[in-house]
């Protein structure tokens, strides 16, 4: 079958229109994974789905990250044994207290998830159950055509570099994450203990700067400005330096897409070729999406892993 699909801009973002995930066939699924393969961000509008049905097309993708949140956070509130395939974003609370899920209603800043891991589970399957509308837009940018458009000098610079990437209280390499260390998500330590249970959960990981996408060729720069610590080769000065320069190429309005979120929106995006933020919203107004984590299948998508020596 041929699928209906339409741009989200020009640059990059596609919606498949007229399907229901709930009930994808073989070949459905094939184009619909050609086409997240062609593009970083695939939306579909207007879905019912049962946490089951989200898990199961989730996982046609590749296996999924039971430990999505574990990782980097101690504390156990904001889980949900009874689903650990899903992870719930949410400024809701039970009756007892408890966070419904994580991430609340503040500014996320530019980033992408996981390059902070040894093995980053990149694809995010997101399921927006009650989304404020006019609000809490997410904006996404594209580190593939980043990448394409990369002047020659720049290039040559990042060829062959290897990041260091951490989760914890380190200041992060970028100057643009110094500056706006009060809306960095990264939860801080309050104790030592604290620390090295951070530590022990995630120890640093190396990653190829450059990702590709071996089926494709397709080629994306790959950093996080919460998380790359330092670049393999250059002092603090030079890091920051490329760094900078590399993110402040990235993030211009034609390498960006926004998304206004509505009730029953389900959004595809692909950590490998992506950093991604979102506004700040009312606390008053209840936002609720069920997310999934996904280790891409390397026959079809980039996968970044860490590499050593």
């Amino acid at each position: 079958m041929a699928l209906k699909t339409k741009q989200l801009q020009e640059n990059f973002g596609t919606e498949i229109l007229d399907i229901d995930l709930a009930c994808v066939d073989d070949d459905a699924f094939d184009e619909i994974r050609a086409a997240w393969q062609r593009d970083p961000v695939v939306l579909f509008r207007r879905q019912s789905l049962t946490e089951a049905e989200l898990i199961a097309f989730s996982r046609r993708f590749g296996n999924l990250d039971l430990e999505v949140i574990r990782d980097i956070n101690t504390s156990e509130d904001v889980l949900d044994d009874r689903v650990p395939e899903l992870f719930f974003v949410s400024n809701l609370h039970f009756a007892d207290g408890r966070k419904v899920g994580g991430l609340s209603n503040d500014e996320v800043v530019w980033h992408t998830d996981q390059i902070f891991r040894q093995r980053p589970a990149s694809g995010s399957i997101f399921y927006g159950i009650e989304m404020p509308s006019d609000t809490g837009k997410t904006s996404f940018c594209n580190m593939a055509r980043a990448y394409d458009t990369l002047p020659d000098d720049l290039r040559s610079q990042v060829e062959g570099k290897r990041s260091v990437c951490k989760y914890g209280t380190e200041q992060p390499l970028s100057g643009f994450m110094r500056a706006n260390v009060d809306k960095n998500f990264r939860r801080e330590a309050t104790s030592a203990a604290e620390i090295e249970e951070i530590d022990r959960r995630t120890p640093q990981a190396t990653h190829e700067m450059i990702l590709e996408n071996q089926a494709t060729g397709q080629r994306s720069i790959y950093l996080s400005p919460n998380h790359t610590a330092a670049i393999e080769g250059l002092d603090d000065e030079e890091g920051a330096a490329l760094f900078d320069a590399l993110f402040d190429h990235a993030v211009q309005p034609s390498n960006i897409y926004t998304h206004a979120w509505r009730n029953g929106d389900v959004l595809m995006w692909d950590n490998a070729r992506l950093l991604h933020r979102r506004e700040a919203f009312d606390p008053g107004i209840p936002r609720l999406a069920k997310r999934t984590t996904v280790y891409m299948d390397p026959e079809y998508f980039a996968v970044p892993r860490a590499v050593s020596g």
